[in-house]
Order: structure tokens, then sequence, then C-alpha cells
């Protein structure tokens, strides 16, 4: 069974005109789960989005300037089995069960803040441990705008420093949770970026990206980056293949 999964950071869906382009781009591409950044959602919009949409939507609401994550699901052949958020629009995690897997699904929108963000991923993989114990599910993806370029050389425009150097926190998560950065790993040598400086298109990074598990990989067939109207973030996708296990 093929599972689509896309995400992109939008910079804001509280104007009417602009989020019904939005999700009219979203169901274009035809993802079967998207995870969305800097949704700017408040409690009071939940239930006219959802309308809007037309589908399941799970929400972390920011404010209205800044952070809200949200996880929309379309024509989605399995279901959530369970789901929990920071409640400051920073991560959502759900749970899925499709083609007799359980799979952990993380939505993040980094912090600016280092110590922030460092803080974020250590509780994540915490929360990871502890139901991958409960749920005995070792399938995870977390996928988002981590505002972290996990090489300082490769994934940065300009350079950052005077030679490469790989991100500590996305490493400590990764060696953790025993993840992997998947577009890095099959493209290891390329430069592509996925936010461009609206104000100097030279400033670029990959902040956009996929951490999948060891056990998901083997069921990756595709991991694209394609360029999307009304943000300065590109839209990343991850094609699944799965099966049922024996």
């Amino acid at each position: 069974m093929a599972v689509l999964l896309s995400s992109l950071n939008v910079r804001g869906l509280k104007n009417n005109v602009k989020r019904k382009a939005m999700f009219l781009f979203c169901k274009e591409i035809k993802a079967n789960i998207l995870f969305l950044q800097e949704t700017h959602s408040g409690k009071e919009e939940e239930t006219f989005w959802k309308h809007q949409w037309g589908d399941s939507i799970l929400y972390s609401h920011g404010t209205t300037h800044s952070a809200g994550v949200m996880i929309l699901f379309n024509k989605f052949a399995g279901r959530v089995i369970d789901h929990k958020s920071d409640g400051m629009g920073h991560w959502i995690m759900v749970l899925v069960e499709v083609c007799e897997q359980k799979i952990i699904l993380i939505n993040v929108y980094g912090y600016n803040n280092r110590s922030l963000n460092r803080n974020m991923m250590s509780n994540l993989s915490k929360l990871i441990a502890k139901w991958s114990t409960t749920y005995g599910s070792t399938q995870v993806i977390i996928g988002g705008d981590f505002n972290l370029a996990p090489n300082s050389w490769l994934d940065r425009q300009p350079q950052r420093g005077n030679q490469p150097e790989h991100e500590s926190i996305i490493c400590d998560l990764c060696t953790t949770t025993n993840m992997i950065d998947y577009w890095r790993m099959t493209n290891p040598n390329t430069k592509k970026y996925t936010w461009f400086s609206p104000s100097n298109k030279n400033v670029c990074s990959r902040l956009d990206y996929w951490l999948v598990s060891q056990t998901v990989s083997s069921y990756v067939t595709k991991c694209e980056t394609q360029s999307t109207p009304l943000t300065d973030h590109c839209l990343i996708s991850l094609l699944l293949s799965l099966r049922k296990q024996q």
C-alpha cells in the first residue's frame, strides 16, 4: 500500500484567501498525511478549518502570529490510535495503524533558540522511547521545519564556519532514536535547499527534512522537494510502500 506524506511551512493560514489556496494546493498533491507548520491557528478556528479541509485535522495551536502545527489527513486508509501535542504549537505526535503496521509520526516546528530546540528534541526522544515500549513499534517518522540545518556546509548558503560541521542537536536525536536523515543518506553530496530568504535569494538553507527510523527506511520509495507558492519554504514529500508484516 502506498502512503504519501508531505510537509510544508505555510507561514500563516489566518488569511481566508491564502488558506483556501493552500488547502487546494495540498489536495492537488494527493498526500494522505500532511504536516503543516506556522499555521497561526487558534482553538476558535478548529471547526471551520476542518470543514474547509473536508477531512480530519489534528492541531497544536501557537499564537495568531507565530508557531502552530497541524496534521491533515486526506483519504488516509489507516486509523489514528493515539496523539499528543505540546500545546505550544511546536509539535504533534500521532500513532497510526496502516497495513497492519503501527507507525509513530511527529510533525515539528523548531524554535529559533538553540536551548529550546535542544530541550524539545530531548523530550521527543523520551516520548518516542515511551510510545515504542507502550505500543510495540520501532517505526518512527519525524518531519517538518526543524529550524536547524544538519550540515553547516552542505545545507547552508553561504557556508557557516571554517569546516563542515554536523548539527549536534540533530545528531543527538538521531543517535538516541536510531534514525537517519533519509534525503541526505541518499544524496550524500548534493546541495539542495528548502528555505530561501525573501530579501536575499543567495541566502538559503535546508531546514525541512525527514528523519526516519531504520525500520522505516526500507519502505521509502521517494523523497522529494518541490517549490511551493505563497511561502518561502519548499514542500517535502516522502512516499512509503507499506506491506503487511509476516
